[in-house]
């Protein structure tokens, strides 16, 4: 208790500094005060929030001219992030205004899934194609007959499906799922929605558990989609500005 309180009194008295073998030192941390304030940046979800606040001139009249002459920069810092700042002040500090992070649910992937789940998230977590609706037309066809026995060889998975024993249906599903000639067919909904969704190379498994049978889709391309997302939102950006703003924005990604 008698220790606390001496600190508080020597805390009230100001900091003694020295010079030595020419640097200045002081017996407690001191912060510097910027010479600049600076806001909190605002949150938002969307790039057209960030490309609006640019064209509108928000804030505008808040800001001192020296502020004003400053340029725009967009950092595209990942697929779910952009941030938009004011390049540096005289403290040599970013003012950043806005922060558009990505707010939306993803597929579960790497996961096994009941049939129903599967078809419902494939549904509502992917861009419409071919592929997608041929995957979901493929465990809707097993779910729905009374037998299932599949064959796996590590590359093709097949799958048949029988009625009583008169139907027997058999599918072949090619790991990882590609559409020839296109190196990938399927483009989850994972970055902003107002660019292209990358497409990505998946392994579609199939498998028994008991009576139930369970799909799952695994990623096979070492998330090199991130580094396509981060391009489609810095071309989305260079081609929604309009162009008499383009000299006060700066576009890093």
């Amino acid at each position: 208790m008698i220790k606390e309180a001496l600190e508080y009194i020597v805390n009230l008295s100001a900091p003694h500094l020295e010079f030595r073998n020419g640097s200045h030192y002081a017996d407690r941390t001191l912060h510097r005060i910027p010479n600049e304030l600076t806001a909190s940046p605002l949150a938002v979800h969307t790039l057209s929030a960030v490309r609006d606040y640019i064209e509108s001139g928000a804030d505008e009249c808040a800001e001192d001219e020296d502020s004003i002459g400053r340029r725009f920069v967009i950092h595209v810092a990942d697929y779910d992030s952009v941030h938009l700042y004011r390049e540096l002040n005289s403290d040599k500090a970013r003012e950043c205004l806005l922060e558009a992070e990505l707010s939306a649910p993803t597929f579960p992937f790497g996961r096994w899934l009941g049939v129903e789940e599967f078809i419902i998230n494939m549904q509502t977590h992917f861009v419409p194609t071919e592929v997608r609706d041929t995957l979901v037309q493929l465990i809707s066809t097993v779910t729905t007959e009374n037998g299932v026995s599949l064959a796996d060889d590590g590359m093709t998975q097949r799958v048949t499906a029988r009625s009583g024993i008169s139907l027997v249906k058999q599918v072949s599903v090619p790991n990882p799922v590609v559409l020839a000639p296109y190196p990938v067919v399927l483009a989850p909904y994972r970055t902003f929605t107002e660019v292209e969704q990358p497409k990505s190379p998946f392994v579609f498994r199939i498998r028994q558990t008991g009576d139930e049978v369970q799909a799952a889709l695994f990623a096979a391309d070492a998330d090199a989609w991130k580094r396509e997302a981060i391009a489609n939102i810095r071309d989305w950006f260079e081609q929604h500005i309009p162009q008499e703003l383009r000299e006060d924005v700066i576009i890093l990604a």
